[in-house]
């Protein structure tokens, strides 16, 4: 079970309980406790540091149309401007669901962003958190648990990719089950990412088209939506909880049948200049046997 706000007249928010929807499947062993908070209180009595003897019943949130899920990591040097350009976006949207997704940071970023939305007065804005990080494939799959939009899209919590291409993932959603941001699609959409990592993603990109059969440009741009069946499906087959992951989900939809829509994905200037966490010796090592192990887990049938 995990937590979710509630108004309560005695205070601003209440602890409640929701159910994971019961089509997505958990597919891992980590015994990571799954948290949903608003407020410090909320995150030590989820995470065992509080206990709570009442369980209140949950008053339900109204039905998004679209649902973005924000997977974060030792984020606090930015997760202060990606939280207010969220909020600016939910006050513009009003029928959009921000679901932030700390994958067990060990910095300040989910003090600051508890303490974000307790001072706000939306319930567009969550958290999911729990204390051992799993991935950022492992972040989104608990955000889908969550997410309940007829529309559910990810992106980077970072914002490399500006929070103005949810619109035309959208757009691009009423067409095909599954939609990705493509930096190919424009000129200089890579322009924020330093030449190393320009030259190794296009070298990952063209062992998946070879590897895996795929025939699209740019695969791990991290912007991507589903129509909502279509994110459960692929979800509860998901296998691959780190980088690869969306190569795995691109690979399952075309498995399945799914039509897959581009847009055109410009990555941030501003993202140039922050200092990457990806080792680019040792995740290319293990994206390139993420591959081998997408086919080998479709020959073997664990995608069925």
């Amino acid at each position: 079970m995990g937590w979710l706000p509630q108004k309560s007249s005695l205070s601003r928010f209440k602890v409640g309980q929701f159910s994971r929807h019961p089509d997505l499947k958990r597919k891992t062993t980590q015994k990571s406790e799954f948290v949903f908070a608003v407020d410090p209180l909320v995150a030590r009595v989820s995470m065992g540091l509080e206990t709570c003897d009442n369980q209140v019943t949950r008053v339900p949130l109204g039905q998004p149309d679209v649902s973005v899920i924000l997977p974060v990591y030792n984020e606090q040097s930015c997760i202060g401007s990606t939280f207010d350009a969220v909020l600016n976006y939910s006050r513009l949207h009003p029928t959009y669901q921000f679901i932030f997704v700390n994958d067990g940071s060990r910095d300040q970023t989910q003090r600051i962003l508890e303490q974000r939305i307790a001072g706000t007065e939306t319930e567009q804005i969550q958290l999911c958190a729990y204390p051992d990080r799993g991935g950022k494939g492992y972040a989104v799959r608990r955000g889908m648990e969550i997410a309940n939009g007829d529309y559910i899209c990810f992106i980077d919590g970072d914002l490399a990719y500006s929070l103005d291409h949810l619109g035309l993932l959208v757009a691009k959603l009423q067409h095909y089950e599954m939609v990705i941001g493509c930096r190919g699609l424009v000129s200089g959409g890579d322009r924020g990412l330093n030449a190393t990592r320009k030259v190794a993603g296009r070298i990952y990109n063209i062992l998946s088209q070879q590897i895996l059969n795929l025939r699209f440009i740019d695969m791990q741009a991290g912007l991507k939506g589903f129509q909502k069946q279509a994110a459960r499906e692929l979800f509860s087959r998901q296998a691959l909880t780190g980088f690869s992951f969306d190569v795995e989900l691109i690979y399952l939809a075309k498995k399945l049948g799914y039509a897959i829509g581009e847009i055109p994905a410009y990555v941030s200037v501003n993202h140039s200049h922050k200092v990457s966490k990806v080792n680019l010796l040792m995740d290319s090592l293990n994206m390139l046997s993420d591959l081998f192990k997408i086919r080998l887990n479709d020959w073997l049938g664990r995608y069925e």
